[in-house]
Protein backbone atom coordinates (compact mmCIF):
# COMPACT_ATOMS: atom_id res chain seq x y z
CA UNK A 1 0.00 0.00 0.00
CA UNK A 2 1.36 3.40 -0.94
CA UNK A 3 0.62 6.47 1.11
CA UNK A 4 0.86 10.15 0.37
CA UNK A 5 0.92 13.11 2.70
CA UNK A 6 -1.05 16.20 1.79
CA UNK A 7 -1.11 19.75 3.12
CA UNK A 8 -4.81 20.67 3.26
CA UNK A 9 -5.91 24.28 2.90
CA UNK A 10 -9.09 26.25 2.27
CA UNK A 11 -10.01 28.48 -0.63
CA UNK A 12 -13.42 29.88 0.17
CA UNK A 13 -15.66 27.04 1.33
CA UNK A 14 -13.71 24.33 -0.49
CA UNK A 15 -10.78 22.24 0.69
CA UNK A 16 -7.71 21.78 -1.49
CA UNK A 17 -4.44 19.98 -0.97
CA UNK A 18 -0.92 19.70 -2.34
CA UNK A 19 1.63 16.98 -1.79
CA UNK A 20 3.69 17.77 1.28
CA UNK A 21 6.93 17.13 -0.63
CA UNK A 22 6.60 20.47 -2.42
CA UNK A 23 5.42 22.49 0.60
CA UNK A 24 8.33 24.43 2.10
CA UNK A 25 6.67 26.53 4.78
CA UNK A 26 3.52 28.31 5.87
CA UNK A 27 3.80 31.95 6.91
CA UNK A 28 1.62 34.93 7.66
CA UNK A 29 1.16 37.11 4.61
CA UNK A 30 3.87 39.79 4.58
CA UNK A 31 3.82 43.03 2.61
CA UNK A 32 3.60 42.14 -1.07
CA UNK A 33 5.22 44.38 -3.69
CA UNK A 34 2.99 44.77 -6.73
CA UNK A 35 4.39 44.03 -10.18
CA UNK A 36 3.18 45.98 -13.20
CA UNK A 37 1.60 44.35 -16.24
CA UNK A 38 0.94 40.94 -14.68
CA UNK A 39 -2.20 38.79 -14.78
CA UNK A 40 -4.81 39.56 -12.12
CA UNK A 41 -3.96 36.46 -10.07
CA UNK A 42 -0.32 37.56 -9.65
CA UNK A 43 -0.30 39.46 -6.36
CA UNK A 44 3.34 40.50 -6.69
CA UNK A 45 6.61 39.50 -5.06
CA UNK A 46 8.05 39.22 -1.56
CA UNK A 47 11.55 39.09 -0.14
CA UNK A 48 11.87 35.87 1.86
CA UNK A 49 15.28 35.69 3.53
CA UNK A 50 16.97 37.36 0.57
CA UNK A 51 15.09 35.47 -2.14
CA UNK A 52 12.49 37.10 -4.38
CA UNK A 53 9.38 34.91 -4.41
CA UNK A 54 6.41 35.48 -6.76
CA UNK A 55 3.03 35.37 -5.02
CA UNK A 56 -0.18 34.07 -6.58
CA UNK A 57 -3.79 34.26 -5.42
CA UNK A 58 -5.39 30.91 -6.26
CA UNK A 59 -8.89 32.23 -5.54
CA UNK A 60 -8.42 34.73 -8.35
CA UNK A 61 -6.80 32.13 -10.61
CA UNK A 62 -9.61 29.63 -10.10
CA UNK A 63 -12.33 32.35 -9.99
CA UNK A 64 -13.47 31.25 -6.54
CA UNK A 65 -15.59 33.93 -4.92
CA UNK A 66 -14.25 36.92 -3.01
CA UNK A 67 -10.50 37.21 -2.56
CA UNK A 68 -10.45 39.15 0.70
CA UNK A 69 -7.95 38.18 3.34
CA UNK A 70 -8.69 37.51 6.98
CA UNK A 71 -6.69 36.77 10.13
CA UNK A 72 -6.44 33.09 9.13
CA UNK A 73 -5.10 33.79 5.62
CA UNK A 74 -1.66 32.34 5.04
CA UNK A 75 1.04 32.16 2.43
CA UNK A 76 1.98 28.62 1.46
CA UNK A 77 5.50 28.57 0.04
CA UNK A 78 6.01 25.80 -2.52
CA UNK A 79 9.16 24.60 -4.24
CA UNK A 80 8.41 23.02 -7.59
CA UNK A 81 11.27 21.84 -9.81
CA UNK A 82 13.68 24.20 -8.07
CA UNK A 83 11.38 27.23 -8.33
CA UNK A 84 9.89 28.77 -5.21
CA UNK A 85 6.52 30.46 -5.32
CA UNK A 86 3.88 31.43 -2.82
CA UNK A 87 0.16 30.85 -2.95
CA UNK A 88 -2.31 32.79 -0.84
CA UNK A 89 -4.79 30.51 0.93
CA UNK A 90 -7.61 31.27 3.36
CA UNK A 91 -6.37 28.83 5.99
CA UNK A 92 -4.08 25.83 6.28
CA UNK A 93 -5.96 23.22 8.25
CA UNK A 94 -3.91 20.04 8.52
CA UNK A 95 -1.52 17.48 7.10
CA UNK A 96 -3.24 14.27 6.03
CA UNK A 97 -1.69 10.89 5.37
CA UNK A 98 -3.90 8.92 3.01
CA UNK A 99 -3.67 5.74 1.02
CA UNK A 100 -2.90 6.38 -2.65
CA UNK A 101 -5.91 4.26 -3.62
CA UNK A 102 -8.22 6.82 -1.99
CA UNK A 103 -7.36 9.41 -4.66
CA UNK A 104 -9.94 9.40 -7.43
CA UNK A 105 -8.56 10.73 -10.70
CA UNK A 106 -10.85 12.80 -12.86
CA UNK A 107 -11.99 11.74 -16.27
CA UNK A 108 -10.32 13.70 -19.07
CA UNK A 109 -13.40 15.81 -19.75
CA UNK A 110 -13.54 17.06 -16.15
CA UNK A 111 -9.78 17.60 -15.92
CA UNK A 112 -9.90 19.73 -19.08
CA UNK A 113 -12.37 22.09 -17.45
CA UNK A 114 -9.90 22.94 -14.72
CA UNK A 115 -6.91 23.37 -17.05
CA UNK A 116 -5.45 20.07 -15.80
CA UNK A 117 -4.28 21.59 -12.51
CA UNK A 118 -6.21 18.97 -10.54
CA UNK A 119 -4.46 15.70 -9.69
CA UNK A 120 -7.55 14.09 -8.22
CA UNK A 121 -10.09 14.14 -5.44
CA UNK A 122 -10.26 12.31 -2.15
CA UNK A 123 -13.34 11.87 0.02
CA UNK A 124 -12.83 11.53 3.75
CA UNK A 125 -16.11 11.02 5.61
CA UNK A 126 -18.25 13.91 4.30
CA UNK A 127 -15.29 16.03 3.13
CA UNK A 128 -14.30 16.40 -0.52
CA UNK A 129 -10.66 17.47 -0.89
CA UNK A 130 -9.41 18.59 -4.30
CA UNK A 131 -5.77 17.61 -4.79
CA UNK A 132 -3.80 19.99 -7.01
CA UNK A 133 -1.12 18.83 -9.42
CA UNK A 134 1.61 21.33 -8.57
CA UNK A 135 3.70 20.62 -11.68
CA UNK A 136 0.78 21.39 -13.97
CA UNK A 137 -0.24 24.33 -11.79
CA UNK A 138 3.28 25.78 -12.04
CA UNK A 139 3.37 25.42 -15.82
CA UNK A 140 -0.12 26.91 -16.08
CA UNK A 141 0.90 29.90 -13.94
CA UNK A 142 4.17 30.49 -15.76
CA UNK A 143 2.67 30.23 -19.25
CA UNK A 144 1.64 33.85 -18.73
CA UNK A 145 5.13 34.99 -19.79
CA UNK A 146 6.48 35.37 -16.29
CA UNK A 147 10.23 35.34 -16.67
CA UNK A 148 12.10 32.58 -14.84
CA UNK A 149 14.78 35.16 -13.93
CA UNK A 150 12.22 36.86 -11.69
CA UNK A 151 12.68 34.19 -9.06
CA UNK A 152 16.26 33.04 -9.42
Amino acid sequence: MSYCQLVVFNLGLEEYAVNISCAQEIIRIPKITNMPNTPIFVEGIINLRGKVIPIFDLKKRFAIGDSQRCADSRLLILEIEGIKLGIIVDDVSEVLKIEGELIQHLVNEMAGISQNSIEGITIIKERIIIILNVLKLKSEIFKYNLDRELIS
